[in-house]
């Protein structure tokens, strides 16, 4: 007499679950049961990871170039307002230099008049020779920037470019105004 339930193994197949698949309980599918990866596919995976970080390579170097390049306008546009402000709060005529060669800059303090003004470097903070981060150059030839206690200043333009020509320009305005940073448009330059 067979059991209403059937066979053993009648039951461990339809035990209420539905149908399974095969190829969920077969053991033996291609490639199951092996340890690891074969060399082709390691090979694979490398390449196309050394694709992805060669390509995405430029664009974070380029953004951190762009970024170092937005800093140091912005760090010197403040440094020129804080001369600007200085020369009136102390009533005396104050001086950026650029050195173009060395990729430096410096600020002085006029302390002496005669028949030719004579700056020292000024101490604390500021006193200090400041550089500009590598590959990024001065892009035109302004010297120097004379700071008046009365809020005057020379006029001036300055280029802050980096290796592949590109960059701000800092304005700086005779009288009192902001000092405005823009790109440096390629146009501009050929004309």
């Amino acid at each position: 007499m067979t059991s209403p339930i059937g066979t053993k193994k009648e039951h461990n197949n339809n035990s209420g679950r539905g149908f399974t698949p095969p190829f969920l309980t077969e053991k033996k599918l291609f490639g199951a049961g092996r340890a690891g990866f074969t060399l082709i596919e390691l090979i694979l995976v490398a390449l196309l990871i050394s694709i992805l970080i060669s390509l995405s390579t430029p664009l974070f170097r380029r953004t951190f170039s762009d970024i170092q390049l937005k800093n140091t306008a912005f760090n010197m546009a403040r440094m020129i307002n804080y001369m600007r402000e200085i020369a009136i709060i102390e009533r005396a005529n104050y001086k950026l230099n650029l050195d173009h060669k060395k990729g430096t800059y410096w600020i002085m303090k006029l302390d002496s008049f005669g028949e030719k003004p004579v700056y020292k470097r000024i101490g604390g903070r500021y006193g200090r020779t400041f550089s500009l981060p590598e590959g990024l150059r001065f892009g035109d030839k302004v010297k120097k920037i004379v700071f008046y206690p009365d809020g005057r200043s020379n006029e001036a333009e300055i280029k802050i470019v980096d290796k592949n020509g590109e960059g701000r320009i800092l304005h700086v305005k005779g009288f009192g105004s902001e000092i405005e940073i823009k790109d440096i448009i390629e146009d501009e330059d050929k004309e």
